[in-house]
């Protein structure tokens, strides 16, 4: 999948059903309604920068949707949290397992 042809609403949508995530088990990790996360998908609100980092080590592939500096700052970001927690990320009960697209 190239989320990078794809908004930010629908990289959600679309990494969150590769992942095989519903809304609801999506909003419980991020830590937010479902109805948010429908919001989200739908354009009807945007993700704050803290959710969109939680999106991003749920969901690597989000950050692909990002262009240009957008995309290294949060590159940079998720960087910064693997190097303070010994890369890790800080969620609580990481499932991501990956390096949270950082690299």
């Amino acid at each position: 999948m190239d989320v990078g042809a794809y908004s930010v609403f629908e990289a959600i949508r679309l990494a969150r059903t590769e992942r095989g995530l519903t809304q609801g088990e999506l909003a419980a990790r991020v830590g937010v309604s479902q109805s948010t996360i429908s919001f989200w998908e739908n354009g009807t609100e945007t993700p704050t920068v803290e959710h969109l980092i939680v999106l991003a080590l749920e969901l690597p592939r989000v950050v692909e949707s990002f262009d240009g500096r957008e995309r290294e700052l949060l590159q940079r970001v998720l960087r910064l949290e693997r190097s303070l927690f010994d890369g890790r990320c800080a969620c609580a009960g990481c499932s991501c397992g990956g390096d949270g697209g950082a690299s």
